[in-house]
């Protein structure tokens, strides 16, 4: 789409006023920009894919911890989740353990996989330095005021949301309900 002057742009980049453009959008340019930036450095240092970093860093910070907790953690699919899990479990990163009593099996990081935890923290914390650079002490304690105050935005609106679709759930047409109950 181009503007008045002829210029290409997103629609959500044309609000006349700087505080109501669209922000959604922004984050989630930068949180690929970050993932995408990451990817390559975990391969190269520790041999790790995307995938398999995000599960050793909920893991090695969460152990142990079932497949069903990390799914919840990462908001990654539990087959997927389970595939990785196998993988890395072969290369001797992680051991599943049952335990007496409880149901399912839990993950844990093995001695290697430790190793491998720290050395994911150790890159976690170059990177930051990497993505922070240039930002003053202050600018960064209003950047992390403003990211609690959407954050918990973005909750109060996901849950506004889920409590409305229940709403419209249960406004549904008897027969409707009943066709969907016996599907």
């Amino acid at each position: 789409m181009t503007d008045q002057k002829g210029e290409r742009g997103f629609w959500f980049d044309r609000a006349d006023q700087p505080h109501r453009r669209l922000q959604a959008p922004r984050l989630f340019k930068l949180l690929s920009l970050i993932r995408r930036s990451g990817t390559p450095v975990s391969r190269s240092e520790l041999g790790l894919s995307d995938f398999e970093w995000r599960g050793m860093s909920q893991v090695g910070d969460r152990a142990p911890m079932s497949l069903n907790e990390l799914a919840a953690v990462s908001a990654h699919d539990k087959g997927q989740l389970s595939r990785g899990v196998k993988r890395l479990v072969e290369a001797g990163l992680l051991v599943r353990e049952t335990r007496r009593g409880e149901r399912g099996v839990f993950i844990s990081p093995t001695e290697a996989g430790k190793k491998v935890f720290e050395q994911l923290v150790d890159l976690a914390f170059r990177r930051n330095d990497m993505l922070i650079q240039g930002l003053t002490p202050e600018e960064l304690k209003g950047f992390a005021v403003v990211l609690d105050k959407m954050e918990a935005n973005a909750h109060a609106m996901l849950s506004s949301e889920q409590q409305r679709c229940r709403e419209v759930q249960d406004a549904e047409p008897a027969p409707l309900k009943k066709a969907r109950a016996q599907a």
